[in-house]
């Protein structure tokens, strides 16, 4: 009768308590880990998406001097008029506006360009603007008028 039992046992499909034990801790700990490295790569992504914002800044502010043959006094500029240069004037990933500076006070650059970053102040270290060595040469004014 036992050999019955534990045969009727074998052919039965399933899992152990065990094995689904084990298989709920290796999700855990992979899920910890994901969780651990989100925070670091929202960072990195947002400081990302502001030197983007203000390389598109770039394009507009020149597209703005080839039409009028002046930069824009203020970036609301942009978006006045009847064909605006851009159509909207996005504020950074950390829900703050833009500066805007003309004439700008980091040469060779004609206009400044600035994110105040992750903590909102200004003239701090994690300020993202187009004067920084990390953006050197990519926005800024490259015309000079």
């Amino acid at each position: 009768m036992t050999n019955k039992y534990q045969q009727r046992r074998r052919s039965r499909g399933g899992f152990t308590l065990i094995e689904i034990l084990l298989v709920v801790a290796i999700i855990a700990m992979l899920a910890s880990l994901v969780a651990v490295n989100i925070p670091k790569y929202i960072k990195s992504s947002r400081i990302s998406a502001a030197k983007g914002q203000i390389s598109n800044f770039d394009t507009g502010i020149n597209a703005y001097l080839l039409e009028h043959g002046k930069y824009p006094a203020t970036l609301e500029a942009l978006t006045a008029g009847d064909e605006p240069v851009m159509a909207s004037l996005p504020i950074d990933p950390w829900q703050n506006p833009y500066k805007y500076l003309y004439p700008g006070k980091h040469p060779p650059y004609k206009y400044d360009i600035s994110s105040f970053g992750p903590d909102g102040i200004e003239n701090t270290d994690d300020d993202i603007a187009n004067w920084k060595t990390e953006n050197a040469g990519t926005t800024g004014g490259s015309f000079s008028r």
